[in-house]
């Protein structure tokens, strides 16, 4: 005969899983960083028309002590203007610079959500199995005699 499960086993099961869903909610509202790329300021010194093919305008920042120009990910912006940009890690040669408000701040949140949603139904199969294993133990029949 099968000794039942006590309360403090249950007990002990829905707090991993509370923990479970508090540490997935936390992974998946916690603020992604973008790596390799630097924000800085620059200023725009030949605006582009946004109706022409190249569609670019051309900005001025300070990198490691040396003014540089480069191709904002952008255009229609007025001259002298300072726009926030973005600096991708590799910074040699030319290359082109994102506006900071256009730039993804991190994994984006359908990627995350996907992955919480993901490790949440493998737990919820994982403890539905748990439970379809559990074989509820014959009662004794009376006889009468």
């Amino acid at each position: 005969m099968a000794v039942p499960r006590s309360p403090a086993r249950w007990a002990l099961i829905l707090l991993v899983t509370g923990l479970v869903g508090i540490a997935a909610a936390i992974a998946l509202w916690w603020p992604g960083t973008s790596t390799g790329t630097r924000p800085a300021s620059a200023t725009v010194v030949e605006p582009a028309s946004c109706g022409s093919a190249d569609a670019y305008d051309r900005v001025e920042f300070e990198l490691d002590g040396e003014v540089r120009t480069a191709r904002l990910d952008g255009c229609g912006h007025q001259e002298n203007e300072v726009v926030d940009i973005v600096l991708p890690a590799e910074t040699s040669g030319e290359f082109t610079v994102q506006a900071a408000a256009s730039a993804p701040a991190g994994m984006p949140l359908e990627i995350r959500l996907a992955a919480t949603l993901l490790c949440l139904s493998g737990l919820a199969g994982g403890l539905y199995a748990h439970l379809l294993t559990r074989r509820p133990q014959p009662t004794a029949a009376v006889v009468a005699a």
